[in-house]
C-alpha cells in the first residue's frame, strides 16, 4: 500500500460501525419491541416469568455482550493499523470513534397474572414467536455486513483481518443457535401454558388493555 488515504480508513471503519447499528437494532431494538414487548400483553403465568427469566434473558444478554465487546475490538484494531499506515507515510490519523448499545432485555412486563388473569392468548402467538426467525436474519445480515467491511479495507494485517472475521462469524452462529434453542424452549413452555390454562382466547390482551 502506497500513500495513506483516510477515505478508505473512514469508509470501512464507518461500514463496521453502520452493521453494529444494525446488529444492535436487530439483537436490542427488535427483540425488545416486537417479541418480548408483544409476548407481555398475551402471555401471563409462572411459565412465561420463567421462560424469560431463565432461558430467553441470559441468551439474549449474552449475545449482545459477546457483540459489543467483538466489535469495540473490531473498530480498535482497524484504528491501530490505521495509525501504523499513516505513521509508514509519515502521514497523520485520529481515530474514530465508537460506543456501544448496552442496553439488555428488559422482561419486567412479563407477569404472573394480568388483572388475575393468567394463560396465553394462541391467536397471534405463533406471528409472534415467527418474529425471532426475521431478528436473527437481521442479526445475520449485519454480522455479514461486518465481515465484508473488515475484508475489504486492506489495511489490516492478514491474520488479524483472518482472526477478526473468525471471531464475526462466530458471533452469527451463536446468534442462529441462541434463537433456535429460543424457539424450542418458548414453543415447549407455551404448550406447557396451554395445558395448564387453556388457550385464554383475547383475555390476556383484554386485561392488559384494561379492558
Amino acid at each position: 500500500m502506497t500513500g495513506f488515504d483516510p477515505e478508505i480508513v473512514s469508509s470501512s471503519i464507518k461500514g463496521v460501525i453502520s452493521a453494529y447499528n444494525s446488529l444492535s437494532d436487530a439483537l436490542i431494538t427488535q427483540m425488545q419491541t416486537s417479541f418480548v414487548n408483544a409476548m407481555a400483553t398475551k402471555w401471563a403465568c409462572k411459565n412465561a416469568q420463567n421462560f424469560f427469566t431463565t432461558s430467553f434473558k441470559p441468551s439474549v444478554d449474552s449475545l449482545i455482550t459477546q457483540s459489543n465487546t467483538l466489535f469495540t475490538s473490531v473498530v480498535s484494531a482497524m484504528n491501530s493499523s490505521a495509525i501504523a499506515w499513516a505513521t509508514a507515510t509519515e502521514s497523520t490519523y485520529s481515530p474514530i470513534s465508537f460506543e456501544t448499545n448496552n442496553t439488555l432485555m428488559d422482561i419486567e412486563g412479563i407477569q404472573e397474572s394480568i388483572n388475575g388473569v393468567r394463560g396465553i392468548d394462541l391467536e397471534g402467538t405463533p406471528e409472534v414467536v415467527n418474529t425471532l426467525k426475521t431478528i436473527a436474519g437481521n442479526a445475520e445480515s449485519a454480522l455479514e455486513s461486518a465481515v465484508g467491511a473488515v475484508q475489504s479495507c486492506g489495511f489490516i494485517g492478514g491474520d488479524q483481518a483472518a482472526n477478526l472475521i473468525a471471531s464475526l462469524n462466530t458471533i452469527k452462529s451463536n446468534v442462529n443457535s441462541a434463537v433456535s434453542e429460543i424457539t424450542s424452549t418458548v414453543k415447549t413452555a407455551i404448550d406447557q401454558t396451554v395445558t395448564a390454562y387453556g388457550n385464554t382466547k383475547g383475555q390476556i390482551e383484554q386485561a392488559f388493555n384494561g379492558e
